[in-house]
């Protein structure tokens, strides 16, 4: 093969590689699924953070699998309209992360997500949020959360460990909590609705509750 033929060969595996795979900016990788990007590695954004909605063109659809994980610089983040779904540990261990804006357009949080946010005391739920997911928010400084109304399932210790959460307010929607949802939230009183699911889920596990 001549050295024309080998260089054109080799620009177009360059161009293939960079249409399916993967682009960077100075501080942020993104992999492309599907025509849409995917934050999947953060560096130093500093601690206030704003994604944006797309990049160079391509839309900015999630959060990818420990994209912030660790990150001890974040204290606040807000997430695009466009995004619609945060994957696995997204924000495991940011530390000082204290708030975070999250669009309606996202319907799971995943396991482990905001686990060991020690610093983050308040957040407020999409509303078409469906599924909290295993250790979620668990040893977070939450105070108090209200679970949106399309919520239909508490994942195993999902907010375990939360030792200031006070007040959960969950909706007639949740049809599962798993066990150990609130294990070791000793100051928690969920408020529930009468004779629900979560009613009958507070008594059997020794929850104090208030009905309504």
């Amino acid at each position: 093969m001549t050295k024309k033929r080998m260089s054109a060969t080799a620009l177009m595996l360059v161009i293939l590689i960079t249409n399916i795979c993967a682009f960077a900016s100075s501080y942020t990788t993104y992999i492309v699924r599907d025509g849409e990007a995917v934050l999947t590695e953060s560096g130093n954004m500093g601690e206030y953070v704003e994604i944006p909605e797309e990049f160079e063109g391509v839309k900015i659809s999630g959060i990818g699998t420990d994209a912030f994980k660790d990150n001890k610089d974040l204290k606040e983040i807000k997430l695009p309209e466009t995004i619609s779904f945060i994957e696995w540990g997204a924000f495991e261990g940011c530390v000082n992360l204290e708030g975070i804006e999250i669009p309606d357009t996202v319907t799971m949080i995943e396991d482990m997500t905001f686990y060991n946010c020690t610093s983050l005391k308040a957040v407020n739920l999409p509303e078409n949020l469906q599924v909290i997911g295993v250790k979620a928010f668990s040893n977070t400084d939450l105070r108090e959360i209200v679970i949106p109304a399309n919520v239909k399932a508490i994942d195993i210790k999902a907010f375990e460990n939360c030792k200031n959460l006070t007040y959960v307010h969950i909706p007639d929607s949740v049809e599962y909590i798993a066990d150990g949802a609130f294990e070791e939230c000793d100051k928690v009183t969920v408020i529930c609705t009468k004779d629900s699911y979560t009613e009958r889920y507070m008594i059997e596990n020794n929850i104090p509750y208030i009905a309504e």
